[in-house]
Parts: C-alpha cells; sequence; structure tokens
C-alpha cells in the first residue's frame, strides 16, 4: 500500500512541470497559428488543423470574392446596391440597413468589415453573384483555389449552417492571399466605426488602438465555436498575421491575441528564442487590454466632430450674414445721400419760395416763417431715421442664420445622449441565466 502511495507521488510530482510548461507555452484557445509575413516562415503553431465553425470570420472570403469582381470590371465600388426584403430581414450583427434603401457597394463593403453586418454581406452578395447561393458557389470555389483544403461555406455571412466549418491553417492562407492581393482592403478594416441610418457601430477588433501598429483584420463568434480573431500588425518593415480560434471570452481572445502577436515580435526581433518560449516568459502586464478602448474613443471623436461641426456652420452662417449686410450697406448709403441731398435742396429752396409767397401776400410773412422751422425739423428727423435704419436687417438675418444652424446641428449634450443609446454592446456578456437583448446577440455573433 505505501509502495503504491509512493509511486503515485512520484508520478504527480514528475507531471507536475510538465503541465506548468504546457500551460505557459500554449494559448488558451482551441487552436492558432502566427505568421512572419515578411519571410513567409510560421512563429506559431498550435491544433492548427482543429475543424471549427468560421462564423464572421467567413466575411473576409466574401469581401475577398467580391474585390475580384471588382478588379475583374464586373462590378464598381460605386455601384448602386439596392437592399432586399432577405438582406433587411438577415439577423445576427448588422450595419443597419433599411429595406429598399441604396447605397454604394463600398460603403457595404465597410459595414461587412466595421460593423460585422449580415445584412451588408447578404447585400453584397445578391449583387455580386446575382443570388446568395450562386454566391456562396463563387466562394467556395475561390477557396478551393487558394488551397483551402478543409473549409465549407454555406452562406455570405457566418451564421450557423448544417456543415460549414474551416481551421486556423485555412484561415491564414486565406488572410495571407488576401492582404497580398488587396493591402488596400486594410482601410476597411482599420476603420474604428461607421453611422449608417443613425445607429453607430464600433469595429469589434480589440487591437486597434490597443495594439502598436494593428490594423486589421477580422473578429467572429458563434456559440458552436466560441471568440474567434484574425488579427494582422504591422512595426517597421515586419507584418505579422495572427489567427486565434475558439477563445471562450472576449477577453480571453483579446488578450490571448495579444500575447502571440507580443511573443512574435520579440521573437523576430532576434535573440534566438521561440515563440512557445517567449510566451512562458510574459506577465499578465505585457498581453492585457482594454476592451472598452474602441467604443469610448469612438464616441469621444463623435463628441469631437459634433462640436466642430457646429463651430463650423455657426461661423458659416456669421459669414454669409456678414456678406450680405456689406451688400446692403451701399445701397442704403446711397439712399440716405439721396435723402440728404432732396433735404438741402429743400432747405435752399425754402428762403426763396418764402420771399416769394411774402411779395405776393406781405400779411403771411408769419405763417411761411413757421412753415420753414416745420420742414427743417422735420428734414432733420428723416435725416437720423435714414442713418439709423442700417443695422436692423444685419441683426434679422444674424438671428435667422444662428436658428438655421441650431435646427441643423443639436447641441453636444443632446449627441452624448443619442450615442449613449445606441452604443455598441460589443464587449457586453449576458449575465448568466438572462435572457440576452436583441442587440447584445447581434454584436457579440460578429
Amino acid at each position: 500500500m505505501a509502495l503504491a502511495f509512493a509511486a503515485l507521488a512520484l508520478a504527480a510530482l514528475l507531471a507536475a512541470p510538465v503541465a506548468r510548461a504546457s500551460g505557459h507555452e500554449t494559448l488558451n484557445v482551441r487552436s492558432a497559428l502566427l505568421l512572419d509575413m515578411s519571410t513567409g516562415r510560421i512563429l506559431y503553431e498550435q491544433n492548427a488543423d482543429e475543424p471549427i465553425p468560421p462564423a464572421s470570420l467567413t466575411k473576409v472570403l466574401s469581401m475577398y470574392v467580391a474585390l475580384d469582381q471588382v478588379r475583374a470590371g464586373k462590378a464598381s465600388l460605386k455601384d448602386t446596391v439596392k437592399v432586399s426584403r432577405r438582406a433587411f430581414s438577415t439577423g445576427g450583427s448588422r450595419m443597419f440597413l433599411k429595406q429598399g434603401e441604396t447605397l454604394p457597394l463600398n460603403e457595404l463593403l465597410e459595414g461587412m468589415a466595421v460593423s460585422s453586418g449580415n445584412d451588408a454581406s447578404v447585400a453584397t452578395a445578391e449583387h455580386i453573384g446575382g443570388s446568395v447561393d450562386n454566391f456562396v458557389q463563387m466562394m467556395n470555389a475561390k477557396a478551393k483555389a487558394l488551397g483551402m483544403k478543409n473549409s465549407v461555406f454555406r452562406n455570405p455571412h457566418g451564421l450557423p449552417a448544417a456543415g460549414q466549418h474551416t481551421t486556423a491553417r485555412d484561415m491564414l492562407t486565406l488572410s495571407r492571399a488576401y492582404l497580398a492581393q488587396y493591402p488596400e482592403a486594410l482601410r476597411y478594416h482599420s476603420t474604428r466605426y461607421i453611422k449608417h441610418n443613425k445607429v453607430i457601430t464600433t469595429n469589434k477588433n480589440p487591437l486597434l488602438g490597443n495594439c502598436e501598429g494593428a490594423d486589421g483584420l477580422k473578429t467572429g463568434w458563434v456559440f458552436a465555436s466560441g471568440y474567434n480573431l484574425i488579427s494582422t500588425v504591422k512595426r517597421g518593415k515586419t507584418r505579422l498575421l495572427a489567427v486565434v480560434l475558439g477563445a471562450e471570452t472576449t477577453q480571453a481572445r483579446a488578450q490571448e491575441v495579444n500575447r502571440l502577436v507580443e511573443a512574435g515580435f520579440r521573437s523576430a526581433s532576434g535573440g534566438g528564442k521561440s515563440v512557445a518560449s517567449l510566451l512562458a516568459d510574459m506577465k499578465p502586464a505585457d498581453y492585457a487590454l482594454n476592451l472598452h478602448k474602441t467604443n469610448s474613443e469612438a464616441y469621444a471623436e463623435l463628441r469631437k466632430s459634433a462640436k466642430t461641426g457646429k463651430a463650423r456652420k455657426t461661423a458659416v452662417a456669421a459669414a454669409k450674414t456678414t456678406a450680405t449686410a456689406e451688400k446692403a450697406a451701399p445701397a442704403q448709403k446711397k439712399s440716405s445721400s439721396k435723402k440728404k441731398k432732396a433735404t438741402v435742396t429743400a432747405e435752399k429752396a425754402a428762403p426763396a419760395k418764402a420771399a416769394q409767397k411774402t411779395a405776393q401776400a406781405p400779411g403771411k410773412d408769419k405763417a411761411a416763417t413757421k412753415a420753414k422751422t416745420t420742414a427743417s425739423k422735420a428734414a432733420k428727423t428723416t435725416k437720423a431715421t435714414a442713418q439709423a435704419t442700417p443695422a436692423l436687417p444685419v441683426k434679422q438675418a444674424d438671428r435667422k442664420a444662428v436658428a438655421r444652424a441650431e435646427e441643423q446641428e443639436p447641441a453636444p449634450k443632446a449627441v452624448r445622449k443619442k450615442s449613449s443609446a445606441t452604443r455598441s454592446t460589443a464587449d457586453k456578456t449576458p449575465v448568466p441565466g438572462k435572457k440576452a437583448a436583441p442587440r447584445e446577440v447581434a454584436d457579440k455573433q460578429g
């Protein structure tokens, strides 16, 4: 009995160091890959061929197919796309399209990248492929041509579908080719937020603004896969491409991909240490992220834009008022001059006229003198009125200009209130046992 107990204790002692090393040198995700795009060398690999639902990472392939058609001249980013009922009614994460509205293909691609819009994905698929089914066939043909051997796609957005799956290796293959063919597409993936139909949606990529050099690519989540992320970061001449699939929470996804990237740059800079060994050396402070930074910065920028916009419109209105007043001034001055000349002429003519009347009627001297005095007073009153008149139209125009500016641009307080009402809930996790609000479910799917 004692011998058996000693054997068990020895086995536990020998196993403990291995477990600790394995835990530190691997990521807390289902699968992962890290590529140095500058050299083409795989820096880290973890269960890279495990099948997993792609979720919204699917949209990278959808955008790739769309941009291929644009390059081939079969479509244009300026194409006007009408939103169908099917696109409008697609669930999950959305850019909040309205049925029947029209917008450029370029904006739909932006909505796919930033809002992770399933509605935008369907609208794009219908426009590019003629139908969603045809577009999905184009997607699978593209995946096969790229060498994505373990991937099957059933829709253009990544919502759950039977038989739809991919791997970290295939996602790396897709993203590597996508960035090589369309590096300009990073302008979509690095955009922090968009506003469409008065709804603000923010980019859910946790590395944007948190990790030096991060400029893409795409997040994804469905229940069956967990939290997925493809991320690319460039520092100097080195660009790393990371794929992390199956994290349990948004926090774990953010920290583990940042941990992988930071270890990758340390390894690429020299020293001979592998990424796996560097992962074991890293402390939580080296890769912790503020998941709310993207949202808070986006709304701060919106408030700043609102204030700037109001100031600019007020300045333009004041400038227009000044210009109007300056144009009116010469005419008013000319009118005043004419009245002044008329008054002087009347004053000069009055004595001669009075003398003539006196000669004709000597008894009326007193009446003539009184009339002259009255005329002089009237002339002075007319002159004073003419000089005071120009200021009135300027004040009225100024009041109207300010009123128009206030109608077009709400006060900053109103902007803040509206922003909080439309705030993205990408980083919120529903309380266990509590049904998630529709907007929470929509944001998390992307």
